[in-house]
């Protein structure tokens, strides 16, 4: 439908309930929750705020583009990091 927006209607699956979208130092366990600009958490990936010693590479205007190799993304849940990779292994919720 051209010029009309259209809203969809889903539900998270229980197994995604309470996870954040997180990144992780592999070498120090540090983890840090995605966030926006002005540093609140996020629903999706961006590298704002993370620890400068994180980022190797930031456009023109000073924003992050490349991570080290070293941080690996994630989620947050129960005060744990789960690495996207451990996705396909976890245990479905109930």
């Amino acid at each position: 439908m051209v010029g009309q927006s259209q809203s969809y209607n889903f539900s998270v699956p229980d197994v995604m309930a309470g996870m954040q979208p997180a990144f992780q130092n592999r070498r120090t366990g540090e983890s840090h929750l995605a966030q926006d600009e002005s540093g609140n958490p996020i629903a999706g990936y961006s590298f704002h705020g993370l620890p400068d010693d994180w980022v190797i590479e930031r456009d023109a205007c000073g924003i992050p583009c490349l991570l080290h190799p070293d941080i690996i993304a994630g989620y947050w849940r129960n005060a744990s990091f789960i690495a996207l990779s451990q996705l396909a292994n976890l245990p479905l919720d109930g």
